[in-house]
This record gives C-alpha cells, structure tokens and sequence, in this order.
C-alpha cells in the first residue's frame, strides 16, 4: 500500500496521461511501477492491451519510433488498463453477506487484532463460508477506512498447496499493493517502509496447506516491523497443525491469543437467508406448504463434521448453490424464449 503522498503523486500521473497531457516518459514510470506492484509480467500485459509482447519491448527500450511513428496509441491502451484495474483494489465479493453468528465473530476478531499486534486462528468444517465472510469484511473494512481517512488496513490472500515461503511473502506482497520484486529481506523492508504509519491486518485464509517454513516467514511480520496482525483461517486440520507440533511452533504459543471454533450457521439464521432469497414464491405458497419447503432445503443442506464427532452441520455452500439453483428455475422466460415457445405452438 502506498504512502497518502505517493498514491496522490501516481492517481495525479495518471489523470495527466489519460487526458493526453502525458509524454512517453510519464507513462513508462506510470507501467514500471506496475508492473513491479502487481507482479504481472511485460507479456502478460501486453496481451492485456492487445499489443504483442514485442511492441510492447519496443516502448519500453525507446525504441518504438522504429515500428511506428507516434506512441500515443499504445499510451492510451496503457493508462486506460491501468486506470481500470488498480492494484489492491478494494473489491467487493459477489453475492450478499448475512449477519450470522459466523460474521459477528470474525467481525469481533478484525476488531479485536487491529488494536495490537498479535495473531488468532479461527476454524470451521468445510462449506462454512469463511472465506465469503473474510472478504467481504476485509473489503468493508478497506472501503470504510480509506473514505474516512483511516490508518487501517486489512488484506486477503489464500494459502496455496505447497507455497513456498519466499513466494507467499510476494504473494503477500501483491495482496497489499506494495512490490514483490527480489527476495524475501526487500519484499520485507518495502512493506515495512509502505506501512510505516499504517494499521494492518493479513488474513491467511485456507492456511492448513502452509508450511511450518510459511507460518515462520509470517512470523516475522508480527514481529518486526510493520508488526502485522495475522488471521489464520481453515478447516480443522489447521488446529491440530498447531496443536500436533507446538514443540516446533513453540515461538506461536505466546503470539496466538486465541484458537476459536466458529459457531456455524444457524437454523434459524439459515431459514432467514432461504425466506430472504424465495420470499416472494414463498409467500405465494399455502403457509404449511411454504414451511416444508424451507425445512426441505435446508435438512439438504445438513453436512457431516467428522473431525468433530460427526457433528451434523449447515454446510451454507451447499444451502446457496441449491437457492441460486431454484432462482434461476424460478425466473420467467426471456421476452426471446417465449417468441420461440409461441411460434412453436403455431407452428
């Protein structure tokens, strides 16, 4: 995340290279700099732009004259992709968040690890929808935060199958909007330099597939500047990762304030949520029958926690696939559908 200075300096660039008042020089800075920040490659981007990666070489080296004779094309492709997809963009989740007992837990948890820095681990069986909730909070969160002038900042990046250290840390990177460039000690002092008067929480979601070696890279967030929070969230495997090898995340211990077993959805909460989606079909069903319905689908929903006793649970994936499911049978036909169903019945 950049400095307030430097952010307005590079949108102040970017006004001025859209507009056409911008020269070669401005627009090249304008994509060094991103391409560092966002780990995207030359080729990648220039694929993007719909340009070859040779043309785009061309421009880059100034050499560009020599395949064509102005480079204001090829400037505007760049500040329009850039314009249109910042980095680090606080985008929202698709789909809408319930208040469940679920969210006031991680929202509980957000509040609770910005005040210091310190690290929690929360966990859940699968189709809990954590990671739905994680995104959207951090997502409120950035967007509360920045239109306010606020010094706090939370970030989202997912725990790959067998990452490596030096590539969570530019994966970290990334997920801040700071650069990923070079190994892990400059990864390190970007973010330390870029966070400097900043508040920020990362949230590790899935990191049951990290390594001891990850979560000891991680450490070093917490523990130097810029002394991060971390949120680590997964399924059960990720407690019993902790619990099984205390004696060798021993420097854990003390840093974890909590290991918290999220509640779940409940029925009552899930029964909410399916009379929200269907109210209005709902409602034009005998109450009886309308009742059925809703305890039909959610009873479909019920999934197996076998780590936990074979405790039954909600599993809410499964509870919105089936409702975005019968929304769409729901749905009238389109104005062309019901042309064809017509000319079929008069044909």
């Amino acid at each position: 995340m950049l400095s307030n200075e430097r952010s307005q300096m590079a949108e102040h660039k970017l006004r001025l290279a859209a507009s056409g008042g911008a020269e070669r020089g401005e627009v090249l800075s304008l994509l060094e700099n991103y391409l560092e920040r966002s780990a995207v490659t030359a080729a990648d981007f220039a694929r993007r732009i719909n340009y070859s990666p040779i043309t785009l070489t061309k421009f880059r080296s100034d050499k560009y004259h020599h395949i064509a004779g102005s480079s204001k094309k090829i400037c505007e492709a760049i500040t329009e992709y850039i314009a249109k997809n910042p980095i680090a963009a606080a985008a929202q989740p698709f789909g809408e968040l319930y208040h469940t007992k679920n969210c006031e837990v991680i929202r509980a948890t957000f509040a609770a690890l910005l005040r210091r820095p310190v690290a929690q681990l929360i966990y859940a069986p699968p189709g809990s929808q954590k990671s739905f909730v994680l995104e959207h909070l951090v997502a409120e969160l950035n967007g509360r935060e920045i239109a306010s002038g606020g010094d706090r900042r939370a970030f989202y990046v997912y725990g790959r199958v067998k990452v490596k250290p030096h590539q969570l840390m530019k994966e970290v990177a990334v997920a801040c909007g700071t650069t990923p460039a070079g190994d892990r000690f400059r990864v390190l002092q970007n973010l330390k330099f870029d966070f400097r008067n900043l508040r920020a929480l990362l949230v590790v979601d899935e990191a049951q597939h990290l390594s001891i070696d990850c979560f000891e890279a991680l450490r070093e967030l917490l523990d130097r500047p810029p002394h991060f929070s971390l949120l680590f969230s997964g399924s059960h495997d990720l407690k019993t990762i902790f619990d099984r090898f205390s004696a060798t995340l021993e420097q854990w211990n003390s840093r974890l304030v909590d290991k918290v077993s999220l509640p779940g959805i409940q029925r009552d909460e899930a029964e909410a949520i399916v009379r929200r989606e269907l109210g209005d079909w709902l409602r034009s069903l005998p109450g009886d029958k309308a009742r059925k319905r809703v305890e039909r689908l959610i009873d479909a929903s019920v999934s197996t926690d076998i780590y936990a006793g074979h405790r039954k649970y909600i599993n809410v994936r499964t509870l919105t696939n089936a409702l975005d499911q019968m929304k769409l049978r729901l749905q009238p036909p389109s104005s062309s559908k019901v042309e064809q169903i017509e000319a079929r019945a008069h044909g």
